[in-house]
């Protein structure tokens, strides 16, 4: 397997899309739409990282209010943030990255030097290092078989609720036996004003990705960011067996 020990500067995003302590889990919400990200870094009046809130953090304080799915109360992040957030340091190396997400079961780790924010890894810059590598190895190595399903015509209400049981960022919607969309923290997010028997397929995400057991990961990698997917169906003769999403790819590194 190829090695990754390259500075995480290489692969890492800046500036880093942050919010400030004080302001409300409603506009962090917001952000996420706005900046297309997952999760922000919480920092103070001086710049420096105090903790991360993320869609799971808030989806996890989600309130249900008759005639709407749920709504994202007006509470301080500081109450719900991640803290202290994992951070590395400008010299570490990628490899090291990919071992702290796989250590907390977190999708992004924080760069920064003297308490200052300097860059953000997260595991689509993951995938974008295993896409140079070129990595040969059959995708369905790192495959999970654990696919969580939901139906189209399934409420959005019930989807709400497997994705906070199963702890999964996102469910398979299928039509019959075939995958037709993801269902996935943003789209349920986007759609928490709907009255909660609203079927699934009206807020779900149609874009998806199936590719062949067989095919190498840096192929893989590479089709799932030029269609900018979370996450590809693995599929063989039988039909859907696996899923495979970022924190999967940090495995290939350690």
């Amino acid at each position: 397997m190829a090695k990754f020990e390259m500075p995480v500067t290489e692969y890492m995003s800046s500036p880093v899309e942050t919010i400030r302590i004080g302001e409300s889990l409603i506009a962090a919400n917001e952000s996420f739409s706005e900046k297309g990200v997952s999760a922000l870094g919480v920092v103070n009046d001086d710049g420096e990282l105090k903790g991360v809130i993320s869609r799971t953090d808030i989806l996890h304080a989600a309130v249900f209010t008759e005639g709407q799915t749920f709504r994202v109360p007006n509470r301080p992040v500081e109450e719900l943030m991640q803290s202290p957030a994992i951070q590395l340091t400008p010299d570490d190396p990628l490899a090291a990255a990919a071992k702290a997400m796989l250590k907390h079961r977190v999708h992004r780790v924080f760069i920064t030097r003297s308490g200052k924010l300097e860059g953000v890894v997260s595991t689509r810059d993951l995938m974008r290092a295993v896409r140079e590598k070129r990595i040969k190895t059959p995708i369905v190595e790192i495959a999970s078989g654990s696919v969580v399903k939901v139906k189209a015509d399934d409420p959005i209400a019930l989807a709400v609720d497997r994705l906070d049981l199963s702890n999964k960022h996102g469910l398979v919607v299928v039509e019959g036996d075939f995958p037709v969309g993801i269902f996935d923290q943003a789209c349920a997010l986007e759609s928490r004003r709907l009255p909660p028997q609203t079927a699934v397929e009206h807020a779900m995400n149609v874009r998806i990705l199936i590719l062949p057991a067989g095919i190498g990961m840096g192929r893989a990698a590479e089709q799932a960011l030029g269609m900018n997917v979370r996450r590809i169906l693995i599929e063989n003769q039988r039909g859907v067996m696996g899923i495979v999403g970022g924190l999967d790819f940090a495995r290939v590194m350690t």
